[in-house]
């Protein structure tokens, strides 16, 4: 096995140790080193600083979190939208845009994803059950690790590589989503390679890309909780960041 702890930037700020914690957990229990950090909003406005800010680091992790300002993808507010943090959106927007040209290994979930597809000239759903209705329930809070539907991932994806099959039960946790239709196969330089039964998006990645995967579920809360496809998916991305 493997020594290296590579460290991990986990992109939110260090006032909220507890919210980020799961996440923390399932890095340190793939072999990796998280460190909380997010560039101030000067810094990621300014390309150097957020190459300062991240060259410590082997990988990046975009954590879930709250909704996402719509200004960011040129939406006015929907009525349901919940709450959001523009300094938050100013700095994971800023960490994305700096992964996609340099290549970090990055691990992206949930609004880390809704981000990553922000980044790449995505929209959103920007509340499922109001503008996607579904006999799916996306936002089933309590317990963490409820296995909720269904991922349906491609055939010969890194994702299936990774977890080992095309079929398996996910949590889920968000009411906003990637607003792309059943047909749409990308966005900017992401794959499309997993929907929920319904068709909400629930992974991409960039299949060029030394490891760069988005996932709609929380793979922190199923790994604690022993599933084989989370830990898979944390181990693939801790591996990746020690080369």
């Amino acid at each position: 096995m493997n020594s290296i702890k590579p460290k991990i930037l986990i992109a939110g700020p260090k006032a909220k140790t507890e919210y980020y914690k799961p996440y923390m957990d399932a890095v340190r229990g793939a072999g990796g080193e998280p460190e909380l950090g997010l560039p101030s909003v000067d810094a990621a406005r300014d390309e150097k600083a957020i190459a300062a800010f991240l060259r410590p680091y082997r990988g990046i992790l975009l954590p879930g979190g709250v909704d996402i300002e719509p200004c960011r993808y040129g939406e006015e507010p929907h009525r349901k939208l919940g709450p959001v943090d523009g300094e938050l959106d100013e700095g994971q927007l800023a960490v994305v845009r700096y992964v996609l040209v340099h290549r970090f290994p990055t691990l992206a979930i949930c609004r880390g994803m809704q981000v990553m597809g922000v980044a790449a000239g995505g929209s959103l759903f920007q509340d499922l059950p109001s503008q996607r209705p579904s006999n799916i329930n996306h936002s089933i809070r309590e317990p963490k690790d409820r296995l909720a539907h269904e991922a349906i991932v491609d055939a010969g994806s890194r994702l299936c590589r990774v977890s080992g099959s095309t079929l398996f039960q996910v949590n889920s946790r968000h009411h906003q989503a990637l607003k792309l239709g059943e047909g749409d196969a990308g966005l900017g330089p992401f794959k499309i390679v997993a929907r929920a039964p319904d068709g909400v998006v629930e992974g991409m990645e960039i299949q060029d890309h030394p490891f760069c995967v988005a996932v709609q579920w929380h793979p922190e809360d199923l790994f604690r909780a022993g599933d084989p496809q989370a830990q898979a998916l944390f181990r693939a991305f801790i591996d990746a960041s020690r080369t």
